[in-house]
C-alpha cells in the first residue's frame, strides 16, 4: 500500500464543558483532505507544546521517550496511522537502531495521539493510507483558508454531504454534523 504523507494542521477544542476533548487535525501534505482525530486534553497539550516549540520546566513523557531513545541510539523513522475502525484510529511508531536495515525496523502499536506527539518530538514524517482517509477524512474545499473548523460545504453534492454527515456522526463531531445537516436542509427548500 502506498503511504500518504500528513502534516499536523493544529489542535481544536471541541467546546464541550461536560466532556472536554480536542480534535487533532492532520492534513494531506500534497492534497486537500483532512483527517480529524479526537484526542484527550493531555495529548492535546503535549502536541500544542511541540507545535509551539515550547520547553517545559520538567520533561513530559514524550521528552523522556526522546531522551531514552537517544541514549540507546534508537531512531523513530516514521509514524503510520494504519487503520480506523468504528471511529477508533490505530497507529504504529516505526523505529530502528542506528545503521539498521529496513528489514530490521520495529513497528510499535500506539494510540494515534501519542504517535503524533512522538513524531513531532522526533521530527519524523507522519503517514496514513488511502482507506483511512476514505473512511474518516473529509475534503477541504476552500484552498488557502486555514480555518479548519468549518470547511466549505456549498461546493459539495447532496450525496457528498450525506457521506460527510455520516462520517462526522461516526467520529462524534456533532457540531460539524449540525452544519452539514443545515446545509442539506437549506438545499431541500
Amino acid at each position: 500500500m502506498e503511504k500518504i504523507s500528513l502534516v499536523v494542521s493544529g489542535v481544536a477544542n471541541q467546546s464541550n464543558p461536560e466532556s472536554p476533548a480536542y480534535t487533532l487535525i492532520l492534513s494531506e501534505k500534497n492534497g486537500v483532505r483532512k483527517l480529524p482525530v479526537v484526542i484527550g486534553i493531555s495529548e492535546a497539550q503535549a502536541i500544542a507544546i511541540q507545535l509551539e516549540g515550547l520547553v517545559t520546566v520538567r520533561p513530559l513523557v514524550y521528552d523522556l521517550i526522546f531522551s531514552i531513545a537517544s541514549a540507546f541510539t534508537i531512531e523513530v523513522v516514521e509514524v503510520v496511522i494504519s487503520n480506523v475502525d468504528h471511529g477508533i484510529f490505530y497507529a504504529e511508531i516505526v523505529c530502528c537502531t542506528a545503521g539498521s536495515a529496513e528489514d530490521d525496523y520495529i513497528r510499535i502499536p500506539a494510540r494515534t495521539s501519542d504517535a503524533v506527539a512522538i513524531a513531532l518530538k522526533f521530527s519524523c514524517p507522519i503517514y496514513t493510507y488511502e482507506h483511512v482517509l476514505d473512511t474518516a477524512g473529509f475534503e477541504w474545499t476552500a484552498p488557502g483558508d486555514d480555518n479548519f473548523d468549518s470547511p466549505r460545504l456549498d461546493g459539495l453534492s447532496i450525496r457528498e454531504l450525506k457521506d460527510m454527515l455520516r462520517k462526522a456522526i461516526a467520529r462524534e463531531d456533532y457540531e460539524f454534523a449540525s452544519k452539514i445537516r443545515d446545509e442539506i436542509a437549506g438545499r431541500k427548500q
